[in-house]
């Protein structure tokens, strides 16, 4: 099918309706237009019409995006996160889908834990003895629209798509409403949009291509985390040459082993940090800073139970606050299956090798716990989850919780015993649905900030 079929196909009231549901209904953000969920929800229909229309007719405009800053950690500028409104949101999520299919043959995009996996595999092989590691610069900010409006008009014969993306692009981002026209954006790929990591990876199309399938390399990028291994007789060529290529596409990479930079080489055998795994003699583990941000992570919960119980003063108050504790510690411990995707830290560091991490984490919850909860409680183990990982099958696991399989009355008692929620008895089905789907995505946020940055 063509961009063409595919663009009149996803901006068509129904499926637009449809993005809406699948997507966008259960988002909080509220855009520069400071129009909120509840309230698109009654005009929902309104805005598809809009959308309908002015995308035919190519008189779509998008909204300011609202900026939102992300702390990047200390001494560095916070990261810039574009909020569009709830109507920008269904548009930009039919482009994606448009783009998605266009690509569907070209791109290969994978989770972290594919690339891991990759790497475990390759780095074991006795051809290479030399890494390359390298970042690249500003990587967002940095596209250039002309070279990546070149690089989608190979594909995209449709001017009203071009047209819609080129906007999306160029939309300014700003901290308030203005009253006089805003600039636009003139370089690079707004952070937060649905379509920003699909067009990321159109636009490196090319160079990773071209190192894929050099056999004399192993070649992996998220998103601007590059790694390789090579032959130390190859390196300086190959690093050279990739150097070359991305000044091409008008972004650039660091000068390799300087000082602070962020482009290394070294023997492949030594520590080598990516994704938040760390190598040493080509054997997988946790990065310390990893471990240490998941134990803070369970002593910030056991904290929060600890003032919620002192505060209680009737019985049942202190017993419900244990059982909320338990059940948020285990489901922090062993993450969780939800819309057919494993969630959670030990699923993300499942391919570890070295074991010797998950024991001592394992040993930290322990005293943590006995040292603040007044009784007794089933805490799981971290070294249990981590071999329940190992299973294949996503509906086989027994020891995580898979919310996908709960009953309506099994999500009904999680509602109203672990998050909070009180007279549900005549609330209908569809509503429970809704009401869980939503909590069960902050909480799965919460499980999952701290590998959030690790990239």
């Amino acid at each position: 099918m063509s961009a063409y079929k595919y663009f009149n196909n996803q901006f068509k009231a129904t499926s637009l309706k449809q993005i809406y549901h699948n997507h966008i209904e259960s988002n909080t953000a509220v855009g520069l237009d400071k129009i909120g969920r509840d309230k698109f929800r009654q005009e929902c229909d309104n805005h598809i019409e809009i959308i309908n229309r002015k995308v035919h007719n190519n008189t779509y405009n998008f909204t300011p995006y609202k900026k939102k800053l992300i702390s990047k950690g200390e001494n560095k500028n916070p990261r810039v996160i574009s909020i569009p409104t709830f109507r920008d949101r269904i548009t930009l999520r039919a482009i994606c889908n448009i783009l998605a299919a266009v690509y569907k043959d070209l791109l290969n995009i994978e989770i972290p834990q594919i690339k891991i996996e990759s790497i475990n595999k390759n780095i074991k092989k006795k051809k290479y003895d030399k890494y390359i590691k390298i970042d690249v610069s500003n990587f967002y900010p940095s596209i250039n629209h002309e070279t990546l409006l070149k690089i989608l008009k190979r594909k995209i014969r449709k001017p009203e798509l071009i047209d819609l993306i080129n906007k999306a692009i160029k939309n300014t981002t700003v901290t308030k409403a203005k009253n006089e026209k805003d600039e636009e954006n003139k370089s690079g790929v707004p952070q937060g949009l649905s379509i920003s990591n699909i067009l990321a990876e159109i636009y490196l199309l090319d160079i990773d291509n071209k190192y894929k399938q050099n056999k004399k390399i192993f070649y992996t990028r998220y998103v601007d985390d590059i790694l390789m291994f090579c032959k130390e007789k190859d390196c300086d060529k190959i690093f050279d040459d990739i150097k070359n290529d991305f000044q091409k596409t008008n972004l650039g990479i660091h000068e390799l082993n300087k000082k602070n930079s962020k482009c290394q080489s070294g023997d492949i055998n030594d520590e080598l940090h990516y994704l938040g795994y760390k190598y040493k003699n080509r054997k997988s583990t946790i990065i310390e800073n990893n471990k240490q941000k998941f134990e803070d992570s369970i002593a910030n919960l056991l904290t929060t139970f600890k003032y919620k119980y002192d505060q209680a003063t009737k019985p049942d108050a202190k017993n419900s606050s244990i059982d909320v504790l338990e059940w948020r510690l285990n489901l922090r411990i062993t993450g969780c299956i939800f819309e057919g995707k494993k969630r959670g830290w030990m699923f993300y560091f499942s391919q570890i090798e070295d074991l010797t991490p998950i024991y001592s984490i394992d040993q930290t919850i322990t005293k943590l716990v006995t040292r603040v909860c007044p009784k007794s409680i089933h805490i799981k183990k971290l070294i249990k989850t981590y071999h329940e990982t190992k299973r294949l099958k996503v509906n086989s696991h027994k020891y995580i919780t898979n919310f996908d399989i709960l009953s309506v009355a099994d999500k009904r008692k999680i509602l109203t015993r672990y998050l909070g929620y009180k007279r549900l008895s005549k609330v209908d089905d569809e509503t429970i649905n809704k009401y869980f789907g939503m909590r069960i995505t902050h909480i799965i946020q919460e499980l999952e900030q701290d590998i959030g940055d690790i990239s």
